[in-house]
């Protein structure tokens, strides 16, 4: 009897599958890149209104909103792609760690500005847009599995 893993005589396009490590090593390397053009893609951000929110300007944080369609389209990627449910949380867990970790880098180049009263008051652009890369990975992450789970109930057909 032949193994389940390999394409019987029938099943021409069945392909066979891979180890249970691969997905999750993949997520991770995934996120850690993710995290890392994420990192330094959120600090792009308008001013508009003005330059300063002394004028009435608004901080449109573009950069960081760019950086979470990117996070949450390679979450979907990967999820879908290895047709695992958990490896689009994976990859979000190793994005949120690497922006983590980038942004409490020692030395001093900063990767992110934190979000307090000083901040906001003197650089409120770079702490707007990196509260919104931030706490926005997790966001991502909930409503990408969310959106993944009925895609991998119902698979599409490959050719």
């Amino acid at each position: 009897m032949p193994s389940p893993d390999t394409p019987g005589p029938g099943v021409p396009g069945r392909a066979r599958r891979r180890p249970g490590w691969v997905p999750a090593v993949v997520a991770v390397l995934v996120g850690a890149g993710v995290g890392l053009l994420g990192t330094v893609l959120h600090l792009n951000f308008s001013w508009i209104g003005g330059t300063s929110t002394a004028e009435g300007a608004w901080v449109l944080p573009w950069g960081a909103v760019l950086a979470l369609l990117l996070t949450g389209s390679a979450q979907l990627w990967w999820t879908l792609r290895s047709s695992v449910p958990w490896a689009g949380g994976v990859v979000a867990i190793a994005a949120f760690t690497t922006a983590m970790v980038l942004g409490n880098w020692p030395g001093l180049d900063t990767w992110a500005v934190g979000a307090n009263e000083y901040t906001l008051a003197v650089l409120p652009g770079p702490a707007i847009a990196g509260t919104v890369w931030t706490w926005g990975i997790p966001v991502v992450a909930i409503l990408t599995m969310l959106l993944a789970q009925p895609l991998l109930r119902h698979p599409v057909a490959s050719d």
